[in-house]
This record gives structure tokens, sequence and C-alpha cells, in this order.
């Protein structure tokens, strides 16, 4: 599995703000698009939120959010990419 289809099948990200983040496939018209890769950030009503086609890379996502100033959601999203990381490359982290 690569890290689209991982993101992919993920709920969600939410911080103790009751920002959120997803992944999906499925652009503005709510239509699955082969290949692509959206992030949409909802930041409640005080903010609204944003919706991104963007490549399917870590240091894009990092990007995305932390130029939204989403540090603890992006931490949370990096947790669940390590995880992923380990399983499928697990010489990146052996000592």
């Amino acid at each position: 599995m690569d890290l689209r289809a991982f993101l992919l099948q993920q709920q969600g990200f939410a911080d103790v703000n009751e920002n959120k983040v997803y992944f999906t496939d499925r652009g503005l018209y709510q239509e699955p698009q082969e290949g692509e890769f959206w992030i949409f950030l909802d930041e409640g009503l005080r903010c609204g939120g944003t919706a991104r086609k963007i490549p399917c890379e870590k240091e894009r996502i990092k990007e995305v959010l932390l130029g939204c100033g989403k540090t603890e959601l992006w931490k949370a999203v990096l947790e669940k990419i390590e995880i992923w990381e380990k399983e499928h490359f697990p010489e990146r982290y052996k000592l």
C-alpha cells in the first residue's frame, strides 16, 4: 500500500480546537478522480477552511498544514505517516 492509499483510508484527524483535516480522491464536485489527492481543512465556523489538490507527499502535506498554522494537526498526521513508514520501510528505522 502506498502513502496515498493509506491516507485515503484514514477517517480524518482533529486537534483540540476542533480543526479537522481529511484526505480524499474526490474533488470539489465530489466525484472520485483517478490518481487525485485532495486535502480538506475544516476550521469550523471560526474561519471556514480550505480545499486543495496537492501531490501526496509528506512535505506538501506539512507545507499546507503548517502554512495554515495547524501544527497540532500536522503532528497527528505525521504520527500516522511514521507508523505507516515503519511498517513499509523498516530499514529506515533500524538502529
